[in-house]
């Protein structure tokens, strides 16, 4: 992709790379689960059956009613979660402990399918309110945008302000595609009541725990750090 990104950058304009790049990704056996945006409703069923054929099982297609390639703070939200459900052409012991649960024939029918499920999401579903795109539009600038990213993780953010919130829907959404928000108990750490909020939405996730992990990780500093330590690393491969 590199070798083609000053071309792309030169026509100015929206071409296949855009739509490869998500699924061209040079790490992609070591992602357990990911969020992929497309800009296009068409393409979010195309994309999820891609993910499915290429062995994702814990992954969500996104795409905006504005044609945005991420979920939508402003309104409707069309998914294409994948998810994992037991195959009933499965005859082999029930549970993974029993001493026959692996077989040796390729072609039995396997345990687990990994199915598309499709719905729509909103603000509300996450309980948060609607804000219009404008409001959460980056910086024109490169610095602008570090600038607005450093005081979110710094927690300096109003709790109602459209960019946090816009932030944590979709922090929220990758807790629940990875199962995060599956648990009944919950110890983040040091401001984490544990207060578990169990309610389902569309698709089955549970969208407000999501945000609740994402506030806490806001706004107990764990997101800083985690991201003052990927820099870290990242700074050490690139000096040696």
């Amino acid at each position: 992709m590199k070798h083609v990104a000053p071309i792309r950058k030169d026509l100015g304009f929206r071409t296949i790379f855009n739509i490869l790049g998500p699924l061209a990704n040079p790490v992609e056996g070591a992602i357990e689960a990911r969020v992929v945006g497309v800009s296009h409703k068409d393409l979010g069923s195309v994309f999820a059956e891609a993910l499915r054929l290429s062995g994702a099982k814990k992954a969500m297609v996104v795409c905006g009613a504005e044609d945005l390639d991420e979920i939508s703070c402003a309104g409707k939200t069309y998914c294409w979660r994948l998810i994992e459900r037991p195959n009933p052409a499965f005859r082999g012991p029930k549970n993974e402990e029993d001493e026959d649960y692996t077989t040796s024939d390729e072609e039995a029918p396997p345990r687990m399918l990994v199915k598309i499920e499709e719905f729509e999401l909103d603000p509300s579903h996450f309980g948060s309110p609607a804000h219009p795109l404008a409001k959460v539009a980056g910086g024109k600038l490169p610095h602008q945008n570090a600038d607005i990213l450093v005081e979110l993780l710094q927690n300096q953010l109003p709790k109602d302000d459209p960019i946090l919130q816009f932030v944590l829907i979709n922090t929220a959404a990758l807790f629940v595609i990875a199962g995060v928000c599956d648990a009944d108990t919950s110890d983040m750490g040091h401001g984490d009541t544990g207060g578990v909020i169990s309610e389902q939405g569309p698709g089955g996730g549970r969208w407000k725990e999501g945000v609740r992990r994402a506030r806490w990780a806001i706004e107990s500093g764990e997101a800083l750090r985690s991201l003052n330590g990927f820099i870290e690393v990242s700074n050490s491969f690139a000096s040696g």
